[in-house]
């Protein structure tokens, strides 16, 4: 709860993380017992899964009468929050005990931040320099991948892998009977329940999220065209060869298996933000003397 600011604006019940503390220091024995019983007893409470979404405009915008004008924050209990990040822990501590999350899946994890994948991906095209190689990287965002959750699918995954039978309960009364009310300029509309997604906002949404798309790095995994990486929401792919073209023709292959996996488990990748990049070693510092090469990659029905 003190990784929380005080500042953080409150859900519908209003108990800020101000008064949160306030009430660890009087009595701490009643929140761990709380957060205890949550879990143990498979149950996350309705009071902490009805958020209120609150719209806002987004400054600088020249027309406000567009809808991309305008974004939505999500108010959540904070008593809600602070069980949610035990259920964080736990659920990382299972996940790595079961090995369901790969090797190259970042985030929410112990020694796995964006800094390591930044360093992965660097060192990757230098080790192919040394044997005169070129390197190209695919990067691309699942569109809208936390509401994407499916909760039965997350739940059997889960079961597969024999995660704790407490916190599949938990996780499982999570993501059910959720509701939601969208405030408009101080007005609140009228709460309605929402269906089979993960929160945005909510401690426990990207771990949940990278367990449901970790079969995605192990199915890649056993195509050797590319090697995959994976930050929650984003993936990335790099792939090796002696040119342009043999590079391309891995990144394609391994952008269409990655679409196919994804539209037979309801997910969709935003195609049209896909980025990709041609690493090279710089030849001379000149700039008529650097190597220039230019390629485009397929990526579903248009190109990059």
């Amino acid at each position: 709860m003190y990784s929380q600011s005080v500042k953080t604006a409150p859900g519908p019940d209003k108990l800020s993380f101000g008064a949160v503390r306030l009430l660890w220091k009087w009595d701490k024995e009643r929140i761990v017992d709380l957060a205890k019983a949550t879990i143990r007893t498979g149950r996350h409470p309705a009071v902490w899964k009805r958020p209120s979404g609150v719209v806002i405009c987004k400054p600088g915008k020249d027309d406000y009468t567009k809808l991309k004008a305008y974004s939505t924050i999500s108010l959540l209990s904070c008593m809600g929050k602070v069980v949610e990040r035990v259920g964080v822990e736990l659920l990382s501590e299972e996940a790595e005990w079961s090995g369901i999350l790969g090797d190259v899946q970042f985030g929410n994890r112990k020694g796995r931040s964006a800094i390591d994948v930044a360093a992965i991906m660097v060192d990757r095209p230098h080790a192919a320099w040394t044997d005169s190689n070129i390197t190209g990287v695919g990067l691309i965002h699942i569109k809208a991948a936390f509401p994407s959750v499916a909760k039965g699918r997350l739940v059997n995954r889960m079961r597969a892998k024999h995660i704790d039978g407490d916190l599949i309960r938990w996780t499982e009364s999570f993501l059910s009977e959720r509701t939601v009310e969208m405030i408009i300029e101080g007005n609140g509309m009228t709460r309605h329940s929402v269906e089979a997604w993960v929160p945005h906002g909510s401690p426990v949404s990207p771990i949940l999220c990278a367990i449901y798309t970790s079969g995605l790095i192990t199915w890649v995994k056993e195509y050797e065209s590319a090697k995959g990486l994976s930050f929650v929401d984003d993936l990335g792919w790099v792939a090796t060869g002696t040119n342009v073209n043999q590079v391309v023709t891995k990144l394609e292959e391994c952008t269409s298996k990655r679409i196919e996996w994804a539209s037979r488990r309801g997910l969709q990748f935003d195609t049209a933000q896909t980025e990709a990049a041609l690493f090279t070693r710089r030849r001379g510092h000149k700039k008529h003397l650097q190597l220039k090469l230019t390629a485009k990659i397929r990526v579903g029905d248009g190109f990059q």
